[in-house]
């Protein structure tokens, strides 16, 4: 009895920590945002809705698959809320908080061991960094309206790397030096290299799903042309990659707000770009919410 109390106050102290960021990020990010200069249109906005909750129906089928691959079934809907009520800890200062719940989560839904679900994660993370990655490789250097995308062509040569970088033997060795480094339990499996591609495959369209949304929110208050779409797929995956591998701040805040509001800033205003990109963040934030209230309504059964 006793432990379970113990379970229950550190539940709700770590919700606690969770809202006070999340709580914090958004009431210093609202007040910038000039929303009497804006001027919605509504029907892109529910499009960029609907489009975010086929990005996260796609989330919950990518972390299926990649556990099915390791032998291991969690239904659909499982994965679903998985998925939903492990977004908010990325929001504590530290990159593991977000991995470390998807694990634990999925352990409880579908009894599966952390070691497995460690695997799937590792596995999850690098291929979405891999994907984001070649996707912004291979779109902004025909994109970009300035002499920096010049820079781009030259990293061409980085995309045959990331197919030998997937091959099984080698993604293992890599993916081990980096647990290693970071002082975390190594992996000791890996699926087949055919089911490595198809994850990848799913992560591309992932992201470029993620973008649609994006792109129609942007166009719900903002006069965009429909051939802003190809830049977008690659200016958001990058600026996602840069906020992720800031060591210092929860979920990316401001460094990938900064990147993409700089990156913006070739196809709008400078000052647009940075209300833009302050906009992008509140809207994920607040889907987020709306998806983890979904599913918190079982939330006892985790205590």
């Amino acid at each position: 009895m006793k432990e379970k109390r113990i379970k229950l106050i550190f539940c709700i102290v770590i919700l606690i920590v969770i809202f006070f960021f999340m709580g914090k990020y958004m009431y210093e990010n609202w007040q910038k945002v000039p929303f009497q200069k804006l001027k919605f249109n509504w029907t892109f906005l529910v499009i960029a809705y609907l489009s975010q909750v086929c990005t996260f129906i796609l989330s919950g089928l990518i972390w299926k698959v990649n556990l099915s691959y390791i032998k291991e079934n969690l239904g659909f809907i499982e994965s679903l809320r998985v998925k939903a009520l492990s977004c908010l800890p990325k929001y504590i200062p530290g990159k593991v908080w977000g991995m470390a719940s998807q694990v634990w989560l999925t352990k409880k839904e579908g009894g599966i061991p952390e070691e497995k679900g460690g695997i799937c994660i590792v596995l999850e993370t690098v291929i979405s960094i891999l994907s984001g990655l070649l996707l912004a490789i291979s779109i902004l250097p025909f994109v970009l309206k300035n002499n920096f995308s010049s820079n781009f062509y030259l990293l061409f040569a980085l995309i045959p790397l990331f197919f030998i970088a997937l091959y099984p033997p080698i993604f293992m060795k890599i993916a081990n030096f980096g647990l290693r480094t970071f002082k975390r339990k190594i992996i000791t499996y890996i699926p087949k290299y055919s089911q490595i591609l198809k994850l990848l495959f799913l992560c591309i369209i992932f992201w470029i799903s993620q973008c649609i949304g994006i792109f129609f929110l942007i166009k719900s208050f903002y006069p965009i042309d429909y051939s802003f779409f190809l830049p977008l797929c690659g200016i958001h995956p990058l600026s996602w990659l840069i906020g992720f591998m800031s060591f210092v701040t929860p979920g990316g805040l401001g460094v990938r707000e900064g990147t993409l509001a700089y990156l913006l800033s070739f196809y709008m205003p400078t000052s647009m770009g940075i209300m833009t990109s302050l906009i992008i963040r509140i809207w994920a934030t607040i889907v987020e919410l709306v998806f983890f209230a979904i599913f918190a309504r079982n939330i006892k059964k985790y205590i």
